[in-house]
């Protein structure tokens, strides 16, 4: 009987403690920052980076039921300030803003090539690392031949976000075509340990000047606007290269990435004349060790589709399709040897073969670690098996051409 008012004594005292909103943050006195951009500062000392933000206009995109925003007003505002550190450069930007910045929910992180190449991407993110409200989840990309701060001034049609039609655009580009798939902040921090990587990367087209207008959005076809800019590959942290759109691909193919894509092929003398879309496809990596070097093996089993003929075949014959098959086949072996050979060329596994090794035989990577990159990658042996299997022709048999 007596435990039962020291246990009433510890209910109440739960409920007086453990109650309440401690550290609470009302969302009116936050500026939810959508998209970040880094890049080089002006001075190697004090103001190592120059970070702008690109906060919401929660008026203008929440809008009410009957008007989809305030009119005249732009969706977003951006800030820019320099600093020693990312963080010192926020700090300075809310010196700026009307409130305290809130980066819980930033969708996407630019960095300008300028910075890429000098200064790198190991300082970015330790201290956003640390940040509690910094998620790692965003998407990391790269700003060819101009700043982080010319791309976050773009404004874009279809989207009120910037931020948020980026992303979506490339995760609907990624899915269609397969070349580009995009690194989380998370996925960054493990390629720098790595010691290579890539990333994709945007590039700004069209007049600077009229980008950060609403009359840009207001155009049918607007003045500025982004496109993709390719690849761009990493060694020790700072950006190495670009890489083509094909080059892309074949590392979607290594890398078992590819969700689709489309593949065209020569056909009775006319170059390009099928067109082939791949709809499946599934890469393996096998890593051994013959002769005290290693072997890697790439298995890729792809599976697809006519999309187009522009020439005179009869695909109800199956030596059509198998004949087709085989050229796909060495379409597809051509453009991963192609990639693998720009890699050793640059003498960046940025396929990671290295950590399939070290799985597979510790003790074995443990006496090429230290010259993998520049030395043993280069002189590695790739092996590349393709298997393809076209599976209908759609719902035309015979093209109309003859």
């Amino acid at each position: 009987m007596k435990t039962k008012p020291i246990l009433f004594f510890f209910i109440f005292l739960s409920a007086v403690l453990l109650s309440g909103c401690w550290g609470r943050m009302e969302v009116q006195k936050l500026d939810i920052v959508s998209a970040i951009g880094i890049d080089a500062g002006g001075d190697e000392e004090e103001n190592i980076y120059h970070v702008t933000v690109q906060i919401i206009n929660e008026r203008q995109v929440a809008g009410t039921a009957n008007n989809s925003g305030l009119s005249g007003e732009m969706p977003v505002v951006a800030y820019s300030a320099e600093g020693s550190t990312i963080l010192d450069a926020l700090r300075k930007i809310e010196k700026k803003s009307p409130h305290e910045l809130f980066l819980a929910h930033v969708q996407v992180m630019l960095i300008g090539e300028e910075l890429a190449r000098t200064e790198g991407l190991q300082g970015l993110f330790d201290s956003l690392d640390r940040t509690p409200y910094f998620r790692g989840a965003f998407p990391v990309l790269l700003i060819k031949n101009n700043t982080a701060e010319e791309a976050l001034h773009v404004t874009t049609p279809l989207e009120k976000l910037p931020a948020s039609r980026i992303v979506d655009g490339l995760e609907t580009l990624k899915i269609q075509q397969g070349e580009y798939d995009m690194s989380r902040a998370d996925q960054v921090i493990n390629q720098i340990q790595w010691g290579g990587g890539i990333l994709v990367s945007l590039q700004v087209v069209g007049r600077s000047e009229e980008g950060s207008k609403m009359s840009n959005i207001e155009d049918i076809s607007p003045e500025k606007k982004l496109e993709i800019g390719g690849l761009g590959i990493f060694k020790e942290g700072k950006l190495q290269d670009w890489m083509d759109e094909e080059l892309s691909r074949g590392v979607s193919w290594i890398n078992n990435d590819l969700k689709q894509t489309l593949i065209r092929l020569d056909c009775e003398g006319k170059k390009g004349g099928i067109a082939i879309e791949i709809d499946r496809s599934r890469t393996k990596v096998n890593t051994k060790m013959q002769n005290n070097k290693p072997l890697i093996e790439l298995s890729i089993r792809s599976e697809g589709i006519f999309d187009e003929v522009q020439c005179p075949i009869d695909l109800t014959k199956s030596k059509i399709f198998d004949h087709v098959e085989k050229q796909l086949e060495e379409e597809i072996e051509r453009e991963v040897n192609v990639t693998i050979a720009y890699a050793k060329e640059q003498k960046n596994d940025i396929f990671r073969f290295g950590e399939s090794i070290n799985q597979k035989d510790p003790k074995a990577w443990r006496g090429i670690k230290e010259n993998w990159q520049d030395e043993v990658f280069p002189q590695t042996e790739v092996k590349v098996n393709v298997k393809t299997y076209i599976r209908r022709s759609g719902l035309r048999t015979n093209s109309y051409l003859e």
